[in-house]
């Protein structure tokens, strides 16, 4: 009797996936792994390929020549790149003469550069809110200050006016005459 091989194979795969498909739990867990190996794969080879496939498209693209041309289709100037066109852009853009909103000016009046005057925005920005923070600590600080003041000048002013040493008097211990003064004579 002569064995087939390829016959034995065949029902071994047929009857593990008729057990595979019949028994849920096995398929779901046959499944999980399945899509995990296919996940790691994808993460481990597919997307860095793709990365550097974009990255050196991108590079590609910023770095190829052409010439610009005009409306009639004729070229207009040297060869160039997008790379290059950008830092063109970009340099003229933070170095243009602005006025003192920030807008671009046609030279009079105009003293600084976008880049000097985003700078000075940013400091005076950042000063404006130290001094704010500073001015209401120094705020905070008098009207605690004048708090205390005021309330010891009134108590002084009560203790003079009233000559009875009250449950408040008691409790802070204040040394205060505690009887009603006699009349004063009026000097002779």
């Amino acid at each position: 009797m002569e064995l087939n091989q390829a016959r034995i194979e065949d029902a071994i795969i047929a009857e593990v996936a008729d057990k595979l498909i019949g028994d849920e739990t096995l398929y779901d867990r046959a499944k999980r792994a399945f899509d995990g190996r296919v996940e790691k794969l994808w993460k481990e080879v597919a997307e860095a390929r793709i990365r550097s496939e974009i990255e050196l498209a991108i590079s590609n693209g910023l770095e190829r020549e052409y010439c610009k041309v005009d409306s009639f289709g004729q070229q207009k100037g040297e060869k160039t790149t997008i790379r290059a066109e950008l830092e063109k852009l970009i340099g003229g853009y933070w170095n243009a003469k602005v006025d003192r909103q920030g807008k671009p000016s046609n030279g009079y009046g105009a003293e600084l550069t976008r880049a000097e005057w985003m700078m000075t925005q940013l400091v005076a920005a950042d000063f404006r809110g130290e001094m704010k923070q500073h001015v209401v600590n120094l705020g905070g600080s008098l009207k605690d200050k004048l708090r205390g003041e005021l309330h010891e000048t009134v108590n002084r002013l009560l203790s003079d006016v009233f000559n009875v040493k009250s449950a408040d008097d008691q409790a802070s211990d204040r040394r205060d005459r505690s009887m009603i003064q006699p009349l004063q004579k009026a000097p002779a």
